[in-house]
């Protein structure tokens, strides 16, 4: 019968050809040559679970094209033939590093040195793997090792998958079906290599962009602006509309439906009411719409009554404006990013108004971040979360898992877990990990010993 067999971190994977009677033991040389591990040092898993090397195939419940991860034994003694791993060997953790930065195949205490002296990864962690971000927070080694052997075991079984896949298309090329999962294929690989380029041309194209708000008045009420140039007209959530006192100045003849990115519902228009800028006064109509995303943006209409000038010179937009100033009814509005300012000119007098810092904007009105490489360590792809699922909070606790508000049948499997000596807490976690699966779980938790 054909097993296959693969590294943790599945960049090296091997065939063997072997008798169901045969014992695992026995092919123990023919993986020291390929994978560079002692035999003396070999532990077989099978889904997680390690097998004796004592036992046959047949025992130890091996079949046709079952997939067998070898990982080293870390209680064997360490011997002149075992390779050196020149990812991590003398790396330094540094501040300032990237996710890209961390070396392939990172230990649990290398992985925590970085985090401790960037924390600044850990946040961008939570949002594509809230699980090992989890793990991190915890600053145990164990729990750490789990998470990283979960995420081999699964890189492992996607390029296991994905090699079946391409064996099926290479027996049958001329199918269709086939003809199209390999253009498919293709166009994937170019769009990763278009990536890969991406992030080493151009790595600020995946940075995250702070949004334009300024602070403002509107009929004597503070609310913070989003200044949108794109945006055709100013618009009000009716909530901000009425704390600022001016819902009974909607004209409902106005009523209609906004179209952009998405509908909404227009209630009306507020045709005059005060905008405090700074220390100015100006007056401004608003759009007011059935929808609470936005209390307050500062549209087009509104930076731009006549003409649009481009100023070369200085790297920034320069809009001509006619806003009903008090008492004059021009003015010049320039969006000044070298120095993150909203600049307004009156005659040949100005004044600028600061764009508000991240920590300052709020949170409801946060825009999606930019988009993001997938990130790796080592590596090894970091699954990206569910749609479905909220990333716990950086100072949040671990939560308990659905393991443990299981039935009775949950209940079993974390006490035999716990009946091998790991305590209550680490048991949970293991299976919430391995699905529920305890075979798995345990071998995991013996991994992290």
């Amino acid at each position: 019968m054909q097993v296959t067999v693969t590294s943790t971190d599945g960049d090296q994977v091997a065939q063997i050809t072997a008798e169901p009677t045969q014992q695992l033991s026995s092919v123990g040389p023919q993986l020291q040559q390929q994978f560079g591990i002692p035999t003396s040092a070999q532990v077989l898993m099978l889904n997680g679970s390690p097998l004796r090397l004592d036992q046959t195939f047949e025992q130890a419940g091996v079949k046709e094209d079952d997939l067998l991860v070898i990982v080293r034994n870390p209680s064997a003694a360490p011997t002149a033939a075992r390779p050196a791993i020149p990812t991590s060997a003398g790396f330094t953790a540094r501040p300032g590093m990237k996710l890209h930065e961390i070396p392939a195949n990172p230990t649990p205490e290398i992985l925590l040195d970085i985090m401790d002296k960037n924390p600044q990864l850990l946040a961008e962690l939570q949002q594509v793997n809230p699980k090992l971000a989890t793990a991190l927070q915890t600053k145990s080694v164990s729990d750490v090792r789990m998470a990283l052997m979960q995420m081999h075991m699964e890189a492992a079984s996607r390029k296991f998958e994905e090699q079946q896949e391409i064996e099926a298309l290479e027996r049958n090329p001329f199918d269709a079906e086939a003809q199209a999962k390999i253009a498919e294929r293709i166009r994937l690989s170019n769009v990763q290599k278009n990536m890969e380029i991406a992030i080493e041309e151009m790595p600020e194209a995946f940075g995250h962009v702070t949004m334009l708000y300024i602070p403002c008045e509107v009929n004597g009420t503070q609310v913070k602006a989003f200044v949108d140039s794109g945006a055709q007209s100013t618009i009000m959530s009716s909530s901000c509309a009425e704390r600022c006192g001016i819902m009974r100045l909607v004209d409902k003849r106005f009523a209609g439906q906004a179209v952009g990115v998405g509908t909404a519902k227009i209630i009306g228009r507020v045709h005059m009411a005060p905008l405090k800028i700074g220390n100015e006064f100006y007056n401004c109509s608003f759009t007011i719409l059935d929808q609470q995303g936005v209390d307050f943006l500062f549209g087009l209409d509104m930076l731009k009554r006549h003409q649009v000038c481009y100023n070369k010179c200085f790297g920034y937009r320069a809009l001509l404006t006619d806003l009903c100033v008090y008492p004059s009814s021009w003015f010049q509005c320039c969006i000044d990013l070298s120095k993150n300012v909203l600049r307004l000119h009156e005659g040949d007098s100005f004044h600028e108004v600061s764009f508000l810092p991240e920590h300052e904007i709020p949170s409801s009105e946060n825009r999606a971040d930019s988009a993001q490489p997938p990130a790796t360590l080592g590596g090894v792809p970091v699954p990206a979360s569910t749609p479905g699922s909220t990333p716990t909070s950086a100072a949040a606790a671990p939560q308990p898992a659905p393991a443990a508000s299981g039935g009775q049948n949950d209940q079993e499997k974390i006490a035999q877990l716990v009946g091998l000596g790991f305590p209550e807490q680490r048991a949970i976690q293991a299976l919430q990990t391995c699905n529920g699966n305890v075979e798995m779980a345990a071998g995991l938790l013996f991994e992290s010993m």
